[in-house]
C-alpha cells in the first residue's frame, strides 16, 4: 500500500476509508472560508502558477529538479493531489457518497478552453461553496447510480480515474482525466511537480489471450504498454504503469487484468 493508506487508511486503502470524505475530517483540516478561496483563485493559480514554474524549469532545469520540484511535490502532497483509481473501486467509493454532483472541468477550460463536465464533487455536500464559484457554480446533482454510470461511460472513452483531496486527506472530488487534464500536463509534460501519484494496480498481460493487436498502446497516456515482436504480443513496463485500467475496455480478447502493485516486484514501492 502506499503512503497516503498507511497513515489514513485505518487498515485499508485510503480512499476506502469512508471517513476521509466526511464533515469531521474536513473540518480537521480545512474550512469553509479557506476552500472557498481556493476554489475563487484556482483557474488563475493552474493558469498562472504552472506557467512560470515552467518557464523557470525550462532557464534552470538541474536547479529546478534539485530544489524546487521536491518542493512542490511536498506541498501538492499536503494541499491538492490525486491517485489513481480503477473504475471499479470509483463506483464503489460512489455508492457509499451522501452527496455526487457533476461540474465543470477547470483543467480543461484553462487548458483547451471548453467546457466538459468530467469532475464530480463527492462526499461532504459543499454545493454551498460551489454556488460562490464561478467556474463550478452550474454543477448537477446525480444520483449514485447516475453517478456510476457516468463513470463507466468514461471508462469506455478511456478517462482515467481519480480521487483528489483539498488539503489532506479529506477526499472532496472524483476526476476523469486525459492528456488535456492540468495535472496530467503537470506531470508527465512540463515535469513540474508530483500531483498524481501512481494507483495501488499494475495492468497484466496475459500471453496467451493476447492476440497482439496494439489496440491498449494507444490507450495509454503514460507509456507503459509496449510490443514483443519476437512473440507477438504487447507486454506491460510496471515502472511506468500508473494502474488506470482503462486499456482494459479496448482488449477484444480480455487479455488485461490488473494485479496489487506490491505483488509485482519492478512496480511496488513505485508511486
Amino acid at each position: 500500500m502506499c503512503e497516503f493508506c498507511t497513515k489514513y487508511g485505518e487498515g485499508r486503502k485510503w480512499y476506502e476509508n469512508i471517513r476521509n470524505y466526511t464533515e469531521e475530517v474536513f473540518h480537521q483540516v480545512n474550512s469553509e472560508e479557506h476552500l472557498r478561496a481556493y476554489l475563487q483563485d484556482f483557474s488563475r493559480s493552474i493558469r498562472e502558477g504552472t506557467a512560470q514554474a515552467y518557464s523557470w524549469k525550462k532557464r534552470f532545469p538541474r536547479i529546478y529538479n534539485l530544489i524546487a520540484y521536491p518542493l512542490v511535490t511536498r506541498h501538492l502532497k499536503k494541499t491538492h493531489f490525486g491517485q489513481i483509481v480503477p473504475v471499479e473501486e470509483i463506483e464503489n467509493i460512489l455508492g457509499q457518497c451522501a452527496s455526487v454532483v457533476r461540474l465543470p472541468c477547470v483543467c480543461r477550460k484553462v487548458t483547451v478552453g471548453e467546457e466538459k463536465r468530467y469532475c464530480l464533487g463527492v462526499g461532504m455536500d459543499l454545493t454551498k461553496i460551489f454556488r460562490d464559484i464561478p467556474d463550478v457554480s452550474d454543477f448537477e446533482r446525480l444520483t449514485n447510480d447516475e453517478a456510476k454510470a457516468f463513470v463507466r461511460h468514461l471508462d469506455t472513452e478511456g478517462q482515467t480515474h481519480s480521487v483528489w483531496t483539498f488539503n489532506t486527506p479529506f477526499i472532496a472530488a472524483v476526476c476523469n482525466c486525459d492528456t488535456d487534464c492540468m495535472a496530467y500536463r503537470v506531470q508527465m509534460t512540463m515535469g513540474i511537480g508530483k500531483v498524481m501519484w501512481k494507483g495501488e494496480y499494475i495492468a497484466h498481460i496475459d500471453p496467451l489471450q493476447c492476440i497482439g493487436c496494439r489496440e491498449c498502446m494507444g490507450r495509454c497516456y503514460f507509456g507503459a504498454l509496449g510490443y514483443d515482436g519476437k512473440n507477438e504480443k504487447c507486454v506491460v513496463d510496471p515502472v511506468l504503469c500508473y494502474g488506470c485500467g482503462v486499456c482494459r475496455t479496448v482488449c477484444m480478447n480480455d487479455a488485461i487484468s490488473l494485479s496489487d502493485r506490491n505483488s509485482i516486484p519492478a512496480g511496488a514501492c513505485n508511486w
